[in-house]
C-alpha cells in the first residue's frame, strides 16, 4: 500500500510539472503552409512535393509536435523555442533553440547534394513547423513562466493557460482561415512585404518579441472578448508574415 501511495504522489508531481505547449495548433500550422505554398512557383512545389511523397503539407507542418510522444526525438523539443529574458536581446549560443535549428535546417537544404531523400524530408518538415513556430509570440518570450504555459487564465469562462489562448484558443474560437490572414496583406506595401521576404532568422524574431507586451495585458486572469478583438488581427497578422517568410525560405532553396 505503501509502494502504491509513493507511486500516485510521484505521478501527480509529474503531471503538476508545465509543459511547453505546442506553438500554433494544428489549425495555426496548416494555415500558415497554406499561405506559403500559394505563394510558390509551380517548381517549387513540385520539388516540395516530390521530397514529401504522401506527405501533405499540413503533416509536414505538425510533423514535430506529432512526434514529440516518441521519446526518440526529445533531442527535439528545445528546438520549438528560445528563452530571452524581458528587455534583453537575443545573444548568439551554440545551445539547441529554434534560431540554431532552423538556420540549420535552411544551410543543410541549401546545400543537399549528398543528403538522402528521407534527411531532406525530414529538413523540410522542421523548417515548415519552427517558421510558424517562430511567429508565435509566446516562443521567443520568457523563461520563468515556460512562454505563458504557466499563467493560468479563463478564457471567455473556460480555465487554460496562456500559452494556448495563443496557439489553439483565438484561431478556433474566430475560426480563423488562410483567406482571413491573405486579406491582410493590403495593409503591408511592397517594401515590407520584401523586407518580409529577407531571410534573416535572428532578425524575424524581433518582430514577435515586440508583441509579448499585447499578450500579457489582461487584467484578474480574465481574457475577455475585447482582447480577443483586439488580438485577433495580431495572430492573423503573424501567421500571414510566418507564411511569406516560409514561401521565401522554400523559394531560395529550390531557387535552381
Amino acid at each position: 500500500m505503501k509502494k502504491i501511495l509513493s507511486l500516485a504522489v510521484v505521478l501527480s508531481l509529474i503531471i503538476s510539472i508545465p509543459q511547453r505547449s505546442f506553438a500554433w495548433g494544428k489549425a495555426g500550422h496548416g494555415i500558415v503552409a497554406e499561405i506559403a505554398f500559394s505563394f510558390l512557383d509551380t517548381g517549387t512545389r513540385t520539388a516540395i512535393r516530390q521530397y514529401l511523397g504522401t506527405t501533405t503539407i499540413e503533416d509536414a507542418s505538425t510533423w514535430m509536435d506529432d512526434m514529440r510522444s516518441d521519446h526518440s526525438y526529445d533531442y527535439m523539443k528545445p528546438w520549438h523555442y528560445v528563452n530571452i529574458e524581458k528587455g534583453k536581446e537575443y545573444v548568439e549560443t551554440k545551445d539547441g533553440n529554434i534560431i540554431n535549428a532552423l538556420n540549420k535546417a535552411i544551410s543543410e537544404l541549401e546545400h543537399r547534394g549528398n543528403m538522402s531523400n528521407d534527411d531532406i524530408k525530414k529538413d523540410l518538415m522542421i523548417i515548415f513547423h519552427l517558421t510558424g513556430d517562430l511567429h508565435m509570440p509566446l516562443h521567443v518570450g520568457y523563461e520563468d513562466d515556460k512562454g505563458g504555459n504557466t499563467v493560468q487564465v479563463k478564457y471567455l469562462g473556460r480555465p487554460v493557460n496562456l500559452h494556448r489562448v495563443w496557439d489553439t484558443e483565438i484561431i478556433e474560437s474566430e475560426k480563423i482561415t488562410a483567406d482571413d490572414c491573405l486579406h491582410h496583406i493590403k495593409d503591408f506595401n511592397k517594401k515590407e512585404i520584401n523586407d518580409f521576404k529577407k531571410i534573416d532568422v535572428v532578425n524575424w524574431i524581433q518582430e514577435p518579441r515586440s508583441l509579448l507586451g499585447d499578450v500579457y495585458d489582461f487584467k484578474d486572469g480574465t481574457i475577455d472578448q475585447v482582447y480577443i478583438d483586439k488580438n485577433k488581427k495580431v495572430v492573423e497578422d503573424q501567421l500571414l508574415v510566418a507564411g511569406i517568410r516560409l514561401s521565401a525560405v522554400l523559394t531560395e532553396i529550390f531557387k535552381s
